[in-house]
């Protein structure tokens, strides 16, 4: 009961969208199996304009960053390139989001720019592996896992592709079952 629970997928410049796809269609496989609307989802990119795919695919959001509900979930789609792709604009509204109690998570190399903003630290989280040597050594505050996705508290990261998927179905499961 209640309304659907939101997740803003927030595209970034060489995202995987292969993680972004296994990321948002278990949601849409939840609300079609419970025959009810248990989630929505927003596509948001820094200046709402389409974003392009580290395999060439351009996607457009549904439009800019924009202020989410308490209890929202933003997840950070990276791919190829993430650290010239998490710009000051990414990293203060996820600043800002995260102090209003939005849920903060992210597929393939997004971890990056949660990690860059500091709203990792102290806490456990994955990459992508071939991402994992340099984010170690450019974030020790964080405890880095070679899990295929980690939940730790209200932080969840997937370390990309299939793992997008199951990560998600972990979250639809802890919360319906």
């Amino acid at each position: 009961s209640g309304p659907p629970a939101l997740f803003a997928f927030v595209l970034l410049e060489n995202f995987s969208l292969i993680a972004f796809a296994a990321a948002v269609e278990p949601l849409r496989l939840a609300n079609r199996v419970s025959g009810r609307e248990l989630y929505d989802w927003r596509i948001l990119s820094e200046g709402g304009g389409p974003v392009r795919a580290s395999c060439e695919a351009l996607v457009h959001p549904d439009g800019p960053l924009e202020d989410l509900p308490r209890g929202a979930t933003a997840v950070v789609c990276g791919g190829i390139g993430v650290a010239q792709a998490t710009t000051r604009g990414v990293l203060n509204w996820l600043r800002r989001e995260s102090r209003k109690g939005v849920r903060l998570g992210a597929v393939c190399t997004g971890a990056y720019a949660l990690a860059r903003a500091g709203l990792l630290d102290g806490r456990r989280c994955t990459i992508h592996w071939e991402n994992q040597d340099g984010f170690g050594e450019e974030f020790p505050e964080v405890e880095l896992s070679d899990q295929i996705f980690v939940i730790d508290r209200d932080a969840i990261t997937a370390a990309g592709g299939a793992a997008a998927g199951d990560m998600m179905l972990r979250v639809i499961g802890d919360a319906h079952g």
